[in-house]
């Protein structure tokens, strides 16, 4: 498992902890270490990480950033 592999599934997982009708987080840890550990892991891939990626972490914009991940990124289609 790569280091995106796992920013993606610490992503996947507190999204759906905080969604309604979602896992609460208490099941899976809190709100709180999902966000440690995506700052981890953000900053494990460093440099490594595609720079769209690193702007949507570094905003905390987390819903971005897993649809980067999952190859939905608006930024890559025409803005037309």
């Amino acid at each position: 498992m790569t280091k995106l592999d796992d920013l993606h599934g610490a992503l996947s997982e507190m999204l759906t902890s905080i969604l309604p009708g979602g896992v609460p987080a208490g099941k899976n840890g809190s709100l709180a270490d999902y966000l440690r550990k995506i700052d981890r892991l953000r900053e494990e891939l460093g440099d490594e990480a595609p720079p769209m990626l690193a702007h949507y972490l570094e905003k905390r914009s987390y819903v971005k950033a897993l649809d980067f991940l999952e190859g939905r990124d608006e930024t890559v289609k025409p803005n037309c």
